[in-house]
């Protein structure tokens, strides 16, 4: 875009004077050569394709504005989010482009230079952007606004947001099995529904058409290959624009397809691997690349400078410190293009200008570190307290937004049974009081949620009936995850919807799953496994001391729903901020001067299940103590890199590299020396409090082999649709959200659709996050708390595209391919279907010819179902029944052999 070397001081347009500075507010205005104009509200959606555009939105922190936000004067010390988005049509001039990007300038220094800016351009637009326009939006063809044409052409696309777009030429070039196309004429309209399109996409198209067209509208439904079924009639008007002689439709995905927005987010972007540059203006483009491995907050350390962020081409962000002078502030956006280019980039890429302090969401998401996420997470949730008192499922649902914060459906008490698997064998655990898992081993739990009602009402808006959680341990060979999968799924499967399922690794644990134990769940080592499960010991019990080794656990959490023992081994050293219960002949909870009280009363309640115990503090420790210690595990206890120990340990031998060092005592023989505290040494290895980044919720399909997403920013319950599959990321656990009437392929691989999210999440994430399942209508309160409100009834009504095609029957035509005619319902019918298509011309020529895409010896499967029937005088399904010997007959005689 054209930029002049020097700013001046911006004369600020007229127009812009109008917008309130201190307001919640959307504005749209076009420019149209030299001319700009405020868009009318009912024409807020509505584009041309050789303007630009500009929005203006401005909305509470945390909230998101949209095309129905009413403008309203907030106070000045309400603080607000401000975004400016600059949108390019796909035949805009350079003219055009030059002005909105001066303009783009006045209104930012009118503002205050205090907003995010965002370069969009047709069929690339960002989230953000999308989430302005909740049906979609259309673009309309600037080079026909004065014509007289009366028949229309429009390609209709996007799952979440309907992109509708008019089409200057009507040509068959244009279709793409991938899309639907609306052919208007005077009298009737034509629905072309691509044959890889979507059924939501289908849906949303059907309600564009009533809504352009009215509902009497006469509308004839086509279904791609089948155009010949028409009436002839209809195939008349059709073919005098599109004669179906030179028919040639795209298979979805070929490179024809143009449409491969930036929004259809490919899962397996390279996210968190960005690089950061630093600008140095010197009057024009210099930066110097920083040499980090995973980008932090920290990294953008100069508040006098500017950033710049590679997404690997997907997007270029510029961050300007809160310091920057105005002048770096404007010219950030024209140093983001001139990379774009320089960088051969397409043209198309998002840039975006954020400033210091005003970072969008999008923004900090792409560090794994942001931590200031708790305070401006977008629901407004606030850190659990590590205090309340008895919670049950019933409370937790007039809550909903406190179960969506504590992750907890129920307060744990309900009927749970523990299966444990190991190998290939499969064992009910007796319901003992103690809990050991071992982490050579994955467990099974089946969890019925405790409700203390019998009102239907109540317990309907609990949502769910039971739960499985299956967690599997750091050292559970494939084998065995593998085994309880399937034995977890299929308790999951046989429950029929009114239940979830959790798969949990070690470390991830949910507040749900830890309270299940009260906290008190104890993980040791794959070794003592035998110890534990042998066959003649399902009875075991540590206060019958049948485990005569020595072991320590350390004390995670503080209270019952993020509380763990975990067996620590080899024994490097303890810290003064932790709690630990140390087993030898004797059970002794020794707790740090650091800890805290709460994390001291979990400590005491693992060490009473291990039997008679003591109480040891930091610094107070007897002398019965430190024999005790040294005496079983052969070496001294290290405190924060400190040797402790006491006069008797004389006797100890050191046990090698791993152990602790054999120091003396520091002081006089009296048994209970304390280590100083040395502040440097902190082997702090407490359950990192993860950061929550803010809450994200993902439409999913699959494409072939690779997971699709589109994000959904400033979402809410009605944007789950029935025959979609959504993934709600909540930092601590994913939720894969299964429509009622999703594809079978989604609904059967959730577990795949949940691995490949988190594997390639755009932050910095462990594959080992805790993912989980839940069905429509039956989703568990600590899910419905994310949506501002839930109504139980939503989505009751949910009409189908079968349905909605049935409804249009008066109105349109079918093309006589009846729901149940074998022709649909024989799974070669849709081996048949999903072949790339071709014209009879292209298939009948010689071998070296063919695209490569086809086999010679099957050229058959490349033709529409219409021209499969014109030349073979039958249909696919009928022509696969014949033997092979005659089937060969017939393509030598139509030469497609």
């Amino acid at each position: 875009e054209v930029r002049p070397n020097t700013i001046p001081d911006l004369k600020v347009d007229a127009t812009f004077r109008k917008v309130p500075k201190h307001a919640l507010t959307f504005e749209l205005w076009k420019i149209d050569e030299d001319r700009l104009e405020a868009v009318a509200r009912p024409q807020y959606g509505t584009f041309y394709d050789n303007c630009a555009y500009i929005i203006y939105a401005s909305s509470l922190v945390g909230h998101y504005a949209n095309h129905e936000t009413i403008t309203r004067e907030q106070k000045a010390n309400v603080p607000l989010e401000r975004y400016i988005h600059y949108w390019l049509g796909s035949n805009v001039g350079e003219q055009n482009r030059s002005n909105v990007v001066h303009k783009i300038q006045e209104l930012d220094s009118y503002l205050g230079n205090v907003a995010s800016i965002y370069r969009e351009t047709q069929n690339h637009e960002s989230a953000r952007f999308l989430s302005y326009f909740k049906k979609g939006y259309d673009v309309l063809s600037g080079a026909l606004i004065n014509s007289v044409q009366q028949v229309r052409l429009f390609q209709l696309y996007g799952r979440k947001w309907l992109r509708a777009i008019e089409l200057a030429d009507i040509e068959w070039s244009h279709f793409n099995s991938d899309y639907i196309m609306v052919l208007q004429m005077e009298a009737i309209t034509f629905v072309w529904i691509g044959r890889s399109s979507a059924s939501i996409e289908r849906r949303s198209a059907l309600s564009w058409v009533q809504r352009q067209r009215g509902k009497d509208a006469t509308i004839c439904i086509v279904d791609d290959g089948y155009e010949q079924s028409m009436s002839a009639e209809h195939k008349q008007l059709w073919n005098m624009v599109l004669p179906l002689q030179q028919r040639r439709v795209f298979q979805s995905n070929s490179p024809d397809n143009g449409h491969e927005g930036k929004t259809n987010g490919d899962v397996n972007a390279a996210s968190n691997k960005f690089r950061i540059y630093k600008c140095n203006q010197r009057g024009r483009l210099h930066l110097d690349q920083l040499d980090v491995g995973m980008p932090s907050k920290d990294d953008l350390s100069d508040a006098h400078g500017v950033y710049l962020l590679d997404n690997y081409g997907q997007s270029i962000w510029l961050w300007v410190g809160a310091q920057a002078t105005q002048a770096d502030a404007l010219t950030a956006m024209g140093n983001g293009r001139a990379f774009v280019k320089k960088k051969k980039y397409a043209n198309s890429t998002l840039v975006v200008r954020v400033l210091e302090g005003q970072e969008p969401v999008e923004f900090k998401r792409l560090f794994g570190n942001w931590l200031t996420v708790w305070q401006d997470n977008t629901r407004g949730h606030k850190p659990v307290s590590t205090k309340f008192g008895k919670l049950d499922a019933v409370l937790l649902c007039e809550r909903p937004k406190m179960a969506a914060d504590t992750q907890l459906v129920d307060d744990g008490r309900g009927e749970r049974v523990l299966y444990r698997i190991f190998g290939d064998q499969l064992v009910e655990l007796p319901a003992a009081k103690v809990t050991v898992f071992t982490t050579n081993a994955s467990y099974v739990v089946k969890y019925t949620v405790q409700c203390a009602t019998v009102v239907p009402a109540d317990l309907a808006c609990v949502g769910v009936k039971s739960i499985i959680y299956q967690w599997n341990g750091s050292e559970a060979s494939a084998e065995t995850i593998a085994k309880a999968d399937s034995f977890a799924m299929t308790s999951f499967e046989s429950l029929n919807g009114a239940a979830m399922f959790v798969q949990l690794y070690e470390f991830d644990e949910t507040p749900h799953f830890l309270q299940l134990f009260e906290g008190k769940l104890i993980i040791m080592r794959g070794q003592r496994s035998e110890l534990l499960h042998s066959n003649n010991n399902l009875n075991w019990d540590f206060k019958t001391n049948i485990m005569l080794e020595t072991f320590l656990l350390k004390i995670y959490g503080d209270a019952s729903y993020n509380s763990k023992a975990v067996e620590e081994h080899p024994l490097s050293a303890i810290s003064s901020k932790d709690c630990y219960v140390i087993k030898t002949n004797h059970v002794w909870v020794w707790c740090g001067q650091s800890s805290t009280g709460d994390a001291r009363e979990m400590a005491k309640s693992v060490g009473a299940l291990l039997g008679e115990s003591s109480l040891m503090l930091e610094g107070k420790e007897s002398k019965e103590f430190w024999q005790s210690v040294s005496m079983y595990f052969n070496q001294t206890l290290v405190i924060n890199g400190q040797c402790c120990a006491s006069s008797t340990t004389s006797s100890s031998s050191s046990s090698g590299a791993g152990s602790m060092c054999n120091g003396s005592s520091n002081g006089g023989g009296n048994g209970n020396i304390s280590p100083t505290l040395s502040n440097n040494c902190y082997l702090n290895t407490t359950m990192p409090t993860k950061p929550r980044p803010p809450v994200q919720l993902f439409l999913v399909w699959w494409q072939q082999t690779q997971l699709r997403c589109e994000e959904i920013l400033g979402f809410e319950q009605k944007d789950l649709c029935a025959d979609s599959t959504y993934i709600l990321d909540t930092g601590i656990l994913a939720y894969v959200w299964l429509g009622s009437k999703a594809l079978r392929q989604e609904s059967d691989k959730y577990t795949a659709i949940a691995q490949s999210y988190v594997q390639n999440a755009p932050f910095g994430r462990r594959s080992a996050t805790a993912l989980a399942v839940v069905r429509q209508f039956a989703e568990p309160n600590v899910f419905k708390g994310f949506f501002e409100t839930w109504n139980d009834e939503l989505g009751k009504n949910f009409l189908s595209y079968e349905q909605m095609r049935q409804e249009l029957g008066s109105v349109a035509p079918s093309n006589g391919l009846s729901e149940s005619s074998a022709l649909l319902l024989n799974n070669n019918q849709k081996d048949f279907d999903g072949h790339k298509k071709y014209p009879l011309s292209v298939l009948v020529q010689e071998m070296d010819m063919l695209p490569p895409e086809i086999n010679p010896l099957r050229r058959e499967v490349h033709l529409t179902h219409d021209d499969f029937v014109a030349v073979f005088k039958m249909s696919f399904y009928e022509f696969d029944e014949l033997p092979k010997w005659k089937k060969q007959e017939l393509k030598k005689l139509y030469k497609l052999f």
